[in-house]
């Protein structure tokens, strides 16, 4: 998916940055951002469906925008989901359209009991 939050000039001076990580210049950015990606995306049901923040079970909270917001852009915690991409575009990369299945990790230490063989 492609959200354009720049102007085109704009995106054309931050093509270099492509694969970087992202983080808004100033409150306003950061607003346009969600509001084009983190307020279309299933990860979050408070951002997506508007329900109260406290009424969320946890699962239902994406930490990619409570850890842009506790860590700064050059700490290792900084999620790295918010990128430049090749157009030089601020994005997401785990964005997840409304309605699809939201991927979650499988947890290494849980024994597959149902491994399905070749």
């Amino acid at each position: 998916m492609s959200q354009s939050i720049y102007p085109v000039e704009w995106a054309a001076l931050t093509k270099e940055r492509a694969g970087q990580k992202y983080r808004p210049s100033n409150g306003t950015e950061g607003e346009i951002f969600m509001g084009a990606w983190c307020c279309k995306c299933a990860r979050d049901k408070a951002m997506l469906e508007g329900e109260p923040f406290d009424e969320c079970d946890d699962d239902e909270l994406c930490p990619i925008i409570a850890n842009t917001f506790a860590f700064n852009v050059d700490d290792p915690e900084y999620p790295k989901e918010w990128t430049y991409g090749a157009d030089g575009q601020p994005c997401c990369t785990a964005y997840v359209y409304p309605g699809e299945q939201i991927p979650r990790p499988r947890c290494e230490l849980t024994i597959d009991m149902f491994e399905v063989k070749p």
